[in-house]
Parts: C-alpha cells; sequence; structure tokens
C-alpha cells in the first residue's frame, strides 16, 4: 500500500512539473511587412524553464518560408536543444535538430550531420532558423564577460549598440528601442532593433520587415536611422581603404586586355592621369611619373559590368574587390538607390558606377515588393513619366502586368528615349512581348516558358521556375519554332539578360552540396556565409535530378544558340554580388562562347548598352575603369576571380587588403 502510495504522489508530482514547464510567461506576435502591408508573421510563445516556441511565415509572390521551431537554453543563454521543421524560402523542406549535452553538440539538418566536442560554451546558428534566434544570440552575447561568443558550426560573434530612439504604438505607448550591430555573421554587420530587455524589437530592410502588432508605423524611421549607422559604417570603410592618385600613376611589367580588336598587349605600361588614360606602351616614357605600380605580368583590363543588380550600399564593396566597378540597378527603392549612387560617386564609399532601370508592376497578390505598383495602364504611364524626369536609363516591367499594357507602355518608354525590359507578364508569350516593344528580357527561363508556358499557367507564382527545370530539356532547340523565335530576336535586336548562374544554383543543387557557382570561392568566404551555400531552393534528389541536370544544360545550349545568332546578351547576376559574376561569365565559357568574346560581354558590350562611350576599352582618352588580375582570362576565364588592385577615377583600391577587412580570404598572393 505504502510503495503504491508513494508512486502515485511521484506521478503526480512529474504531471505537476511537467505542467510547471509548459506554463506560459508571454506571446508576442510580430507582424512581417511587405511594401507596408502584412504579408506574413511570427509568434514567439516563452514558458518556464527556458523553452520558446516559434512559428514563422511570409508570402513574397508565390514564395516564402514557413517554419516552426522549438528551442530550450539554459542559465548562460546557449541552446541546449533546438527543432525547427517547414519549409524553405522556395518550398524544399526544412527539418533541423540540435543538442548539446555534457559539452557534446550534436545537430542534423539538410544540409549537415555533425558532432563537436567541447562545445558548452558556443552558440548553435541553426540553418534554417527563425528571426527570433537573433534575440537568443544576442541575449547570450550580453551574458559573456568578452561580451563575446564563439558559435557553432564556427565563427565568433559579437554587438555593438549604434544608437537609441523613442517610437511611439499606434495606441500612444512610447517604447525606447535600440539599434545593435551584430559582426560575425556574415561580411558585415547585421542590424537589428531590440528594447531594453534585450527583447527582439524590430528587422527592416527597407521594402520588407519585422515589428510587433501595433508598432508599424515606425518601419520607416527605423529604416532611416539604420540606412545612416550603415552609410556611417562604409564610410569608415572608404576612408580606411580608398588611395587616392594624384598626378600621373605608371602600370609596368603587365599584359593588357584592351576589350577590342587589338587582342592581348604584352609586356607593356599603361599611364593614368585624372582618372583617365593618357599613355599605352611608350608613350608613357616621356612622362613625368608621381606612382609607379609593378604589375609583375598581371593582365590589365576593363573594368566588370553586372547588368543584373539590386544594389545595396552592403554590395559596393564586394562589387569593387571582385573587380565589378560598373552595374545596372534593375528594380529598387528609388531613395535607396540614389543614396548609394551619391555615397560611391562621391567615393564617401566603396562601389561601382550605377546605371539605373526603373520597375512598374500592377498591383496583385504577386506583385514585386519594391519600385512602382500600378493599379492601371494610365498610373503605370505617369510612373514612366516619373522614372524619365529622374534620368532612368530604361524601364523593367514585372510579371503581373496586363499584357495589353505592354504596347503602350513601350510607346510611352520609347517616347522618353528610354529602353523597356523585364519578365514577361504572366499569360503572355515573349514573342508577342517583342511585338509589342520589349528591347530586352530578363531571365532566359522566359525564353523557354514562351514554348512550355499554356494558357492557363500563371507565370507570377514559382511555375516560371519548376516548369522549365522540369520541361526545358525536352525542348527541342533545332525546331522550327525554336530558329524562328531566335531570328524575331536577333531581327527586332532584342538583348537576352540570361542569369544563367541562379538557375543553376536552382536546378542543380542538392543540399548538402555546396551550390554549383560558387564551389571555386567558397573556401575563401566567411564561415557562416559558406554555410549557406549548402542549402538548396528547390527539392533535388533522386526522382528529378537528371531531368533537372537536362533543363540546366538546355539553358547552357540556349545561350550559346543565342550568341551564335548573334543576338546580344548581358552579363547578369541577380544574385550575391562579385562572386555571381564571375561564376556566369564562367558559364558563357562552358555553353561554348570563346573567352575574348566572353569578357567582352562583360566589359565594352555592356558599356555601350548602357550608353556609356568612355569606359569599357583600355585605350587612350578612356576613363580609368580598370582592374589588375592575376593571371590570363583570355586562357582561363577563372583569372578574373584574382583581382589584384582595382583602379575607378582617381582611386585606387588593394582587393587584399580590403578582403581581409571584411573576413575574406585572398585570390592572389601578396
Amino acid at each position: 500500500m505504502i510503495k503504491k502510495i508513494v508512486l502515485l504522489l511521484l506521478s503526480f508530482y512529474f504531471i505537476s512539473l511537467a505542467s510547471t514547464a509548459n506554463e506560459v510567461i508571454k506571446s508576442v506576435n510580430y507582424q512581417w511587412l511587405t511594401m507596408g502591408k502584412p504579408s506574413g508573421a511570427q509568434k514567439v510563445t516563452y514558458y518556464k524553464y527556458g523553452r520558446v516556441d516559434s512559428e514563422f511565415y511570409f508570402s513574397d509572390r508565390g514564395r516564402g518560408p514557413k517554419t516552426k521551431e522549438s528551442i530550450w537554453l539554459n542559465e548562460r543563454g546557449l541552446i541546449t536543444k533546438q527543432k525547427i521543421s517547414g519549409n524553405s524560402y522556395m518550398g524544399s523542406p526544412v527539418d533541423e535538430v540540435f543538442s548539446l549535452v555534457k559539452g557534446q553538440a550534436s545537430w542534423k539538418n539538410t544540409q549537415e550531420n555533425k558532432i563537436v566536442s567541447n562545445a558548452q560554451d558556443k552558440f548553435y546558428l541553426a540553418a534554417d532558423g527563425v528571426p527570433q534566434d537573433l534575440e537568443f544570440l544576442v541575449k547570450a552575447i550580453d551574458k559573456t564577460s568578452s561580451k563575446t561568443l564563439s558559435l557553432l558550426p564556427s565563427g565568433t560573434a559579437q554587438y555593438q549598440n549604434l544608437l537609441t530612439t523613442q517610437i511611439e504604438s499606434e495606441t500612444g505607448e512610447l517604447k525606447e528601442v535600440s539599434l545593435i550591430a551584430i559582426t560575425g555573421l556574415g561580411f558585415g554587420p547585421s542590424y537589428v532593433w531590440f528594447d531594453k530587455e534585450l527583447n527582439l524589437f524590430a528587422l527592416t530592410y527597407g521594402w520588407m520587415g519585422m515589428v510587433p502588432e501595433g508598432w508599424a508605423t515606425n518601419l520607416d524611421k527605423l529604416y532611416e536611422l539604420q540606412t545612416k549607422s550603415n552609410a556611417d559604417y562604409y564610410k569608415k570603410l572608404a576612408t580606411q581603404f580608398t588611395q587616392k592618385l594624384t598626378g600621373v600613376t605608371l602600370l609596368k611589367n603587365i599584359n593588357v586586355y584592351t576589350a577590342t580588336n587589338q587582342g592581348l598587349l604584352k609586356d607593356t605600361q599603361v599611364a593614368l592621369k585624372d582618372g583617365k588614360i593618357v599613355a599605352i606602351g611608350q608613350g608613357a616614357n616621356a612622362l613625368k611619373v608621381n606612382k609607379t605600380i609593378d604589375g609583375k605580368g598581371k593582365t590589365l583590363m576593363p573594368g566588370l559590368w553586372d547588368m543584373h543588380t539590386h544594389i545595396s550600399i552592403d554590395d559596393g564593396i564586394l562589387n569593387i574587390v571582385n573587380g565589378v566597378t560598373s552595374i545596372r540597378d534593375l528594380a529598387n527603392k528609388h531613395e535607396d538607390v540614389m543614396h548609394a549612387t551619391e555615397l560611391f560617386n562621391s567615393g564617401e564609399a566603396i562601389g561601382p558606377s550605377i546605371y539605373r532601370a526603373g520597375f512598374i508592376d500592377k498591383k496583385s497578390p504577386f506583385s514585386a515588393p519594391t519600385g512602382k505598383l500600378a493599379i492601371n495602364l494610365e498610373e503605370a504611364l505617369t510612373f514612366v513619366d516619373w522614372y524619365a524626369e529622374r534620368g532612368y536609363q530604361q524601364i523593367k516591367i514585372y510579371s503581373s502586368i496586363t499584357p495589353a499594357w505592354v504596347k503602350p507602355i513601350a510607346e510611352r518608354v520609347h517616347k522618353h528615349g528610354m529602353k523597356l525590359s523585364g519578365h514577361i507578364p504572366s499569360y503572355m508569350t515573349a514573342e508577342q512581348a517583342i511585338k509589342d516593344g520589349f528591347d530586352e528580357i530578363q531571365h532566359i527561363n522566359m525564353l523557354f516558358l514562351n514554348f512550355l508556358a499554356s494558357k492557363d499557367d500563371d507565370t507570377r507564382t514559382p511555375v516560371r521556375f519548376t516548369l522549365v527545370g522540369e520541361k526545358a530539356g525536352d525542348l527541342d532547340l533545332n525546331s522550327k519554332a525554336v530558329n524562328d523565335f531566335v531570328k524575331l530576336l536577333k531581327q527586332e535586336d532584342v538583348i537576352v539578360d540570361p542569369t544563367l548562374t541562379i538557375f543553376q544554383s536552382m536546378f542543380i543543387n542538392k543540399a548538402g552540396e555546396v551550390d554549383p557557382g560558387y564551389t571555386k570561392v567558397v573556401d575563401h568566404l566567411p564561415a557562416n556565409v559558406a554555410r549557406g551555400f549548402l542549402s538548396s531552393e528547390l527539392e533535388i534528389n533522386s526522382d528529378n535530378e537528371n531531368k533537372y541536370a537536362a533543363s540546366s544544360a538546355a539553358l547552357l545550349k540556349m545561350t550559346k544558340k543565342l550568341f551564335d545568332a548573334g543576338v546580344r546578351i548581358v552579363a547578369g547576376t541577380d544574385a550575391i554580388a562579385g562572386y555571381t559574376l564571375h561564376r556566369e561569365l564562367e558559364l558563357y565559357t562552358l555553353a561554348g562562347i570563346p573567352n575574348n568574346d566572353v569578357l567582352k560581354i562583360a566589359t565594352v558590350n555592356a558599356a555601350r548598352i548602357a550608353g556609356q562611350e568612355n569606359v569599357g576599352t583600355v585605350e587612350l582618352g578612356q576613363q580609368a575603369d580598370l582592374i589588375l588580375i592575376d593571371g590570363n582570362p583570355l586562357e582561363d576565364i577563372n583569372a578574373i576571380r584574382k583581382v589584384a588592385l582595382i583602379i575607378k577615377g582617381n582611386q585606387l583600391f588593394n582587393a587584399n587588403e580590403i578582403n581581409r577587412a571584411i573576413g575574406i580570404k585572398p585570390f592572389v598572393a601578396d
């Protein structure tokens, strides 16, 4: 009887303990907003004894993550147990578990399966975590005496409180929040807003952001303050790493790829003055030289152009260290792109020259999260005028545009002397878009959709990716229909912006394997950046890998077919700055385009398409937009990854110095 009573009391005790452990301390509901409108949420529930549950999702043009997380924290704020499930932004599965027991950490996700000893003092960064994890990280850092915390899988993190401001809720409540910069997670700081108790308050990225319910009206103010702090960070880097060139600068003992018909000039010299090329070869001997740079057999060539970006101040330095001195922005918030342009042009921040395309879409559930959103054709036309008045060179339209709008938009665009480009609107063929006035098509999948999409396929959704992934490999590229279409592109001089790299990543990359676009650079990058290249966007498995690989190969074959037919191609990325352009050019060579032509695509051809006659070649009188690389790109296109020096006007940048400062292992020996 006594034994039964003891067992009964013990059962009551454990039931009571479990009930206490599940006792809710508080819940916080966050809104995710896109262009100021709710498009997602994060719900966080805190329990006794260190357990926190989070649910997070947002919707972006039919895409978006949806995850659930349970996490257990010890008294030091370190994670002892974590479970995450759901799907990633592009829909691939998320299934992640972590545990820390007696100093041994073990974790498994779709990318990794690892065990690490002596991990009792380290904080685990989940591969597919939710925004709430940033709060746990900062609180754990705050509990350390050094205010620095070792991370799993690798690296260290610390934070700095940059500023504090007061905000007001929709109901009149006042609150002080602080902008914190976390370092150690990427190339530069990660900015997060916290309250006095270091509770996560807000994330803001311009057109997207997250904030507790009732506080959404403050996101614009927080973004402005964050933008200023971020600019101050990059201004400091510019002060530290920009060398001013005065008088005559001579680069000697170099080979020169001119991007003209001269081929490679061997063992020569180039002189610069006032930001221009003033002598090549023997002509430099008569000049009084103020600074000499011994190129030691390296190759001088024009700076590279990325013709498909969405530029931020953060991207500026990555472009420059990778030899990208000019970019074309194809969709952005006007204030942001103008701010970046001002900083880069003045030299206050390190970055490329920017050429702008204005962005227009129709308001719909699948509208893009930036630019101008029109409710009718008349408003779309006024947006064309608005961009023209502000000096934009081009208009890009997007997938939700009504097909009947294309022709009048094209007419208005051409009236202003601008070009029209974009996605092919849903329920419209590329052939019809060309006939209605398209001057350029973004993304090579849009060409394939001309043949693969039915009248019922809504290409505003991810079907524009999956349909091509599943069927492009079966398309006969030598069929009359395809040949006639390519002839139409050539006849109408329609430019194609393939962005092959993003589709290679999407169609080939399996979870747990390094993205093929970055295998040649991943070992040079910060550990937490490199880890991101192990994830997949689509679920590629044994059932579909052959089909998707065949489609990936078809994209390269189509690119070569376009080149052979004389269709003009521009090299764009729509992905991580610098490194993606190198891979894009490598893919063109793998498609069979000769190195010399590939280099021209990314230099002189791009400059002329952008309407610039004074850059893009190494010739007398041209602007000094130049890069010095360790190797001969005519023999090996991979040499473009080995950037040693960058010259932009009167500014000189040493790639190794900057790379080390932002956590990148140099690509060139000192």
